[in-house]
C-alpha cells in the first residue's frame, strides 16, 4: 500500500503538468512538446519520449492497470523505427528483441529469467529465420 501510495504522489508532481497541456510537455523549452502520455479514465497506458528533440518518439514504456511497466521501445540510432524492445512480467523483464541491423526486423531473441538468460534465438542472415539457438537451460 506504501507503494502504491508513492506512486501516485510521484505522478501527481512528475505528470500532473503534462495534462494541463494539449499535445504533450516541452520538457527542454523549445517550444516543441517532447514527452507524451496517453491514459483512459486517467490510467496511464503510455509514456513517450523525444530524446533527440526532432519530433519523433524514440522511447516508448508501456504500463498496466497498476502502472507496472510491460513494455518498452527504444529506437536506438534515431532513424525513426524502434528497434530495441523488452517485455515485462511482475515488473522483470522476460523477453528482449532486437533489430541490430536496423532493417526494421527482429534479428535477436533472448529469453530470461529475472536476470539470467535462459535462452537466445538469432537469425544471422537476416532472412527472417532464426538459424542460431543457444539455449542455457539444458545442461
Amino acid at each position: 500500500m506504501r507503494r502504491l501510495f508513492c506512486i501516485v504522489v510521484l505522478l501527481t508532481v512528475i505528470f500532473i503538468p503534462l495534462s494541463a497541456q494539449d499535445g504533450g510537455d516541452d520538457t527542454n523549452g523549445d517550444g516543441r512538446p517532447d514527452r507524451w502520455i496517453r491514459s483512459t479514465g486517467g490510467v496511464i497506458e503510455e509514456i513517450g519520449i523525444d530524446r533527440d528533440y526532432d519530433g519523433t518518439v524514440d522511447y516508448l514504456t508501456k504500463y498496466d492497470q497498476e502502472f507496472r511497466k510491460i513494455e518498452e521501445q527504444l529506437d536506438f540510432n534515431y532513424d525513426g523505427q524502434m528497434d530495441d524492445f523488452y517485455y515485462y512480467k511482475a515488473e522483470k523483464m522476460y523477453r528482449r528483441e532486437i533489430d541490430t541491423n536496423f532493417d526494421g526486423k527482429v534479428d535477436i531473441w533472448v529469453y530470461l529469467d529475472g536476470i539470467y538468460i535462459q535462452k537466445y534465438e538469432k537469425d544471422t542472415d537476416f532472412d527472417g529465420k532464426i538459424d542460431l539457438t543457444e539455449d542455457y537451460t539444458k545442461e
